[in-house]
């Protein structure tokens, strides 16, 4: 029995990575990012012009006319966005117990046994950012997530001195949804066409089948590697494409309390539950589990198709498959 974690919605904020812009003045001009890097013209020659116009300079970030001035290319400081993400995972459930606020005792009498327990979901979410630094970007999180979890339950069984079964080999799937909000930083760097990302998040989750909130922490390493195209719209600057491959971290609330009578629990189980128990008081549920595995490999791409807005799709494989896209506006 799997009272959802919610790490997709986190993961949603990781996949979320913003990259950066960053360069050798003594090489061809490099744009690095998962999320936005300055356009630049190709010169007479052919090559990256290195040439910022005066009417670039912006209060953010914090030294960026100083880096401008050395050859950098840097984004648009400012950038919102929409992502969808669906990820699907495993989890290991290592106790669910029941008790009364008037039987003290219902949690040594309800013996639950849980097998293999999958979550998938489903997440929407806006961000906002900001580059305060030429290697450092900042931004907040705020969206909505809707999924289910199927749970084996191998053996409930009520111990009066003798078990009786509630639940035997009974699937039970359970639906949540919730508001998610939280922030983050990545840094980036690079060397020539050659970039590396590093993506930090923290969010809460609000599921309406929990008491509290549900926290998180994501970490996203990425290495990747940019092509830089002439322009597919005439005076928005080079198109580029970035890919990369990485991994990302996820640690979240492993520990669960709320209230049965949100649960749509099966058969017996639920009409002892939810049922005539008078004078045992509220029944609440009380789950302790752990992420089958915190690491999982990433994939993705970048397609900066002008200046002003990029399509970025992401792929999660081993140990955890996710499907990540965004679209994203800067200014």
């Amino acid at each position: 029995m799997h009272f959802s974690n919610l790490n997709k919605v986190v993961l949603t904020a990781s996949l979320l990575a913003t990259g950066f812009s960053y360069a050798d003045s003594d090489r061809p001009l490099l744009s690095l990012s998962v999320s936005q890097s300055g356009g630049t013209a190709l010169n007479s020659e052919g090559s990256l012009d290195t040439r910022t116009p005066a009417s670039q300079s912006r209060v953010l970030p914090i030294w960026g006319d100083e880096a401008r001035a050395r050859g950098y290319d840097l984004p648009e400081p400012f950038g919102a966005s929409y992502s969808y993400m669906n990820l699907r995972q495993d989890i290991i459930v290592d106790k669910i117990g029941f008790d009364a606020s008037e039987w003290d005792a219902m949690s040594e009498v309800v013996k639950v046994d849980v097998g293999h327990t999958r979550e998938k979901s489903e997440t929407h979410m806006l961000k906002l950012d900001s580059w305060v630094f030429p290697f450092m970007n900042v931004y907040g999180l705020y969206g909505y997530t809707k999924g289910t979890s199927k749970t084996v339950l191998n053996d409930v069984s009520i111990d009066f001195g003798f078990p009786v079964s509630l639940a035997k080999d009974e699937m039970f799937e359970l639906d949540f949804k919730g508001k998610t909000y939280g922030a983050g930083f990545t840094l980036a760097g690079g060397y020539n066409q050659f970039f590396g990302t590093f993506d930090l998040n923290y969010t809460k989750t609000d599921l309406d089948i929990l008491d509290g909130d549900i926290k998180a922490l994501v970490i996203s390493p990425r290495v990747g590697y940019e092509f830089v195209f002439s322009p597919l719209v005439s005076g928005q600057g080079n198109t580029k494409l970035q890919v990369w491959t990485g991994a990302m971290y996820q640690d979240i609330t492993q520990r669960f309390r709320g209230d049965v009578n949100k649960l749509n629990l099966p058969g017996k189980l639920n009409d002892f539950l939810s049922g005539d128990l008078d004078g045992i008081g509220n029944i609440k549920f009380d789950v302790e589990q752990h992420l089958a595995h915190k690491w999982n490999q990433t994939v993705g791409a970048r397609l900066e198709v002008t200046r002003n807005f990029n399509v970025i799709t992401e792929l999660g494989f081993n140990n955890r498959n996710s499907f990540f896209v965004s679209g994203e506006f800067r200014f």
